[in-house]
């Protein structure tokens, strides 16, 4: 369907309950102010007395009644004031609902900010990808090898990370740090094994809370020297 399509649909849709709103009020208007006779009679009628006469002039001639003379006595029998405070009630809520339609249609072409273009994933190169990762070997060994085993294990596998980004591989957003550079590394054709032998020991590192002893952090170092020893292998391969 089409903006021009959606347009009445929009417009009925803002008008409809207007419309309630105001056959409501007027009912409850007409409940509390009690019956009022509308398809009756409701002009004004008008009962001339004529004035009292007045003694004649003392010259014998008739004087002329004026006009003020004449309608002094005469009174409306109809009562119409309720319809001025209709017709009053009436304009107050039309205004009222034209202020609550600008004020919704102020509303809804308000200023949004532009839509964020969508990122459109790249192919890297397992090349490029291949010698990220061997140009920081020596960090990560440095890594696993600083502190605790429990932050150098975590550390090394952050660094691995870390060179896995440099290469411009772009993360998805579902991936956690193990299947964002497992994913990664499977594309380099390698043993499987030591990368899954590294990640099993950084989820341990990070998330258990049992002691994390030294045999792990030489676990660790054992697969990713694997690792690269792999990588360098297929690097040589023609």
């Amino acid at each position: 369907m089409t903006g021009r399509e959606r347009r009445p649909t929009a417009a009925l849709t803002a008008v409809l309950p207007a419309g309630v709103v105001l056959g409501l009020l007027v009912l409850v208007w007409a409940a509390t102010t009690g019956p009022v006779r509308m398809l009756q009679d409701s002009g004004r009628r008008y009962v001339f007395e004529p004035p009292t006469p007045t003694a004649p002039p003392s010259d014998g001639s008739t004087p002329a009644p004026n006009l003020r003379e004449v309608t002094k006595d005469i009174r409306p029998i109809a009562d119409l004031s309720w319809l001025g405070d209709l017709i009053a009630t009436g304009i107050l809520l039309l205004v009222c609902i034209a202020v609550l339609l600008g004020l919704r249609w102020l509303w809804l072409h308000r200023w949004l900010p532009p839509e964020q273009p969508e990122e459109v994933p790249f192919e890297v190169l397992p090349a490029q990808l291949a010698a990220s990762v061997s140009n920081g070997r020596t960090a990560q060994l440095e890594s696993v090898a600083e502190g605790a085993p429990r932050n150098g294990i975590v550390a090394c596998w952050l660094r691995l990370q870390a060179s896995v980004e440099e290469a411009g591989v772009p993360p998805r957003r579902s991936d956690t740090s193990t299947e964002f550079v497992q994913r990664a590394l499977r594309s380099l054709d390698l043993d499987p094994r030591p990368v899954a032998m590294l990640a099993a020991l950084y989820r341990e590192a990070r998330f258990s809370e049992h002691p994390v002893g030294e045999d792990a952090r030489d676990a660790a170092r054992a697969a990713l020297e694997s690792l690269h020893d792999d990588l360098a292998a297929r690097r040589m391969t023609p």
